[in-house]
């Protein structure tokens, strides 16, 4: 066992570098510290601290990184919680109730080929919401509703509901509109036609078509 204690020892990391195999100069006392000292890792688990704290392995001359931490920022966790953090502050954490946090400035999915979203409830809230997609951007739901104070606007080539379409200030769609009633409280525009404050053109008395928008 004497041995062994000699074998693991706590260090200081500095100056972590990447590679196929990253390496960290160790400093575990002012008599063993070392260069180019590898720090392995598991597979689909990877980090790049810089510099921190932890154990290293000495083997018959040879030196490797056992654990790497960074206790200055690491996060403080409730009983069972797990996350996967940064120095920064910003985090993903697995919560107890099957509650799935993530916390940060800005979050970016970017897939090739679709992002699927299945929940009875979806809340989007801030100051700032946007939707980007190529080709396809589909909401499958029996009502769509948009609320919004000052302004607002829900613009998309085609939209369909089953039940009712509410936004809060402005609804603009390209082509089409589909769905039993559509409410907008300052403007709708399909076609790039205003449907809410638009003027006939051709108004005629008797049962006469006065045409379409004009």
């Amino acid at each position: 066992m004497k041995w062994l204690g000699a074998m693991l020892r706590r260090a200081r990391m500095r100056n972590l570098t990447e590679g196929q195999v990253q390496l960290v100069r160790a400093e575990a006392t002012d008599d063993d510290t070392k260069d180019g000292v590898e720090r392995w890792q598991d597979y689909g688990l990877t980090s790049n601290p810089g510099d921190g704290q932890g154990v290293v392995l000495n083997i018959d001359g040879h030196t490797i990184v056992m654990r790497l931490d960074r206790l200055a920022e690491r996060p403080t966790l409730d009983v069972y919680e797990v996350a996967v953090w940064h120095k920064e502050g910003h985090y993903v954490k697995l919560k107890a109730g099957k509650v799935v946090e993530v916390n940060c400035d800005q979050l970016m999915i970017s897939a090739s080929t679709k992002v699927s979203v299945t929940s009875p409830t979806v809340e989007f809230s801030g100051e700032h919401f946007t939707v980007s997609a190529s080709t396809k951007a589909e909401i499958t739901t029996p009502d769509i509703e948009v609320n919004a104070s000052s302004s607002a606007t829900f613009s998309t080539p085609t939209l369909s509901a089953s039940q009712a379409v509410s936004v809060g200030t402005t609804l603009t769609a390209a082509t089409s509109i589909a769905s039993p009633t559509v409410t907008a409280t300052t403007s709708l525009t399909v076609a790039g036609k205003e449907m809410l404050t638009h003027q006939h053109g051709n108004v005629e008395n008797g049962p006469d078509d006065s045409g379409p928008p004009v």
